[in-house]
């Protein structure tokens, strides 16, 4: 028995925003949770994962859900290997398809960063939270972690969505 595949409709909305206002090289490589071998054909690959919920009572009368995301970025490293070598040697793209900056140090629009802040409302009663942890963005290497001859790049970023809903038990 197979099961049926679950589209969450929150990575959806994320996935929508992230399309219309994130770097336009990552449109179409966005998948809905955890991967851990993606094809190096594939690359890159964002995959938009759940790490965790909390509800709380928001009130007597609403439930206050605070859906915690986990977004890795896995950049295939191979393709800069045409340019120069201090490139290569500390490879950018990953910096700059998350927050690449102005000369003023501001965000540039079509970038991973900007796209999640832009609007943090993702759809009625659902907004990206940076009250708690923020947005948190970090960087590595993966030697072959995801899949032989895959030498990648991979970046992570960590917020939160909240919600509200009326409470199950009201009437």
């Amino acid at each position: 028995m197979s099961l049926a595949e679950y589209k969450d409709p929150i990575i959806t909305a994320l996935i929508e925003k992230l399309e219309a206002d994130g770097p336009p090289e990552l449109v179409g490589h966005y998948i809905y949770g955890d991967t851990l071998a993606p094809n190096k054909s594939d690359l890159p690959v964002v995959a938009i994962a759940r790490d965790g919920t909390i509800v709380q009572s928001d009130g007597t009368m609403q439930d206050r859900q605070t859906h915690s995301f986990v977004m890795s970025v896995i950049y295939d490293w191979t393709k800069d290997l045409d340019q120069s070598y201090d490139l290569v040697r500390g490879s950018t793209a990953l910096y700059r398809l998350f927050q690449e900056m102005n000369a003023d140090y501001s965000v540039k629009p079509k970038t991973i960063i900007y796209a999640l802040r832009k609007s943090q409302k993702l759809d009625t009663n659902l907004y990206i939270s940076i009250n708690d942890n923020g947005l948190q963005v970090d960087y590595g290497i993966g030697v072959e972690k995801r899949g032989t001859n895959i030498f990648s790049v991979e970046g992570i970023v960590r917020f939160n969505v909240e919600s509200t809903q009326q409470k199950p038990n009201l009437y």
